[in-house]
C-alpha cells in the first residue's frame, strides 16, 4: 500500500464511530439499521410514490423518489433531512442485498486501520461494502446521469 493511500485509509478511520468493542458495534449497527428501515417504511407509506418491497428493482424507485425531493428541496415535507433520507438509502440497499443473495449477510467489523473503531457491511463472499453513508450526496455524483445508481451499485457488487 503506498503512503498515499495509508493516509487516505487512516483518514476514513478517524470518521467511524468508537465502540468499547465488537458485541456494543454489533448492537449500535443493528439498532441503527431496524431503525431506519422502519422509518423508511413508516414515511413510503404515507405515500404512494414508494413501497419497501425489498425488490432489486425498487431501488430504482427509491432513488427516482429521493430525487424527486431533491430537486423540489422537499424532505422536510416527509420529515426527514436529506442526509437522514440518504441514511435510509443506504441501509436500505443492504437490505435488499441481504434479502435477494441467500450468502449475504450484515457483518460489523473493525477497522484495520484505527482501533475501536467499526464498519457496517453487507459482505457476500470475498465481497464486502460499507453501507454507512454509502450514498451520501448521490445528486453530486457525475457517475450518476441515469440517476440508477442504487441499482447499478447492486449489479456491480452482488448480481447473481
Amino acid at each position: 500500500m503506498s503512503k498515499y493511500s495509508l493516509n487516505i485509509a487512516i483518514k476514513y478511520g478517524e470518521t467511524l464511530r468508537e465502540f468499547n468493542d465488537k458485541s456494543e458495534a454489533e448492537d449500535y449497527f443493528i439498532s441503527y439499521k431496524d431503525n431506519l428501515l422502519n422509518r423508511l417504511k413508516a414515511i413510503s407509506t404515507q405515500t404512494s410514490v414508494f413501497f419497501l418491497d425489498y425488490t432489486i428493482e425498487s431501488l430504482k424507485k427509491l432513488e427516482k423518489w429521493y430525487f424527486d425531493l431533491y430537486e423540489k428541496q422537499s424532505f422536510e415535507q416527509v420529515g426527514l433531512t436529506q442526509e437522514e433520507f440518504e441514511s435510509m438509502m443506504s441501509v436500505y440497499w443492504g437490505e435488499v442485498i441481504i434479502k435477494n443473495n441467500e450468502d449475504a449477510k450484515w457483518v460489523v467489523m473493525e477497522y484495520p486501520f484505527s482501533q475501536k473503531k467499526y464498519e457496517f457491511l453487507v459482505s457476500k463472499g470475498l465481497c464486502s461494502v460499507s453501507v454507512v453513508n454509502k450514498f451520501h450526496d448521490l445528486y453530486r455524483m457525475q457517475s450518476n446521469k441515469r440517476r440508477t445508481l442504487l441499482f447499478r451499485e447492486y449489479n456491480r457488487y452482488f448480481a447473481r
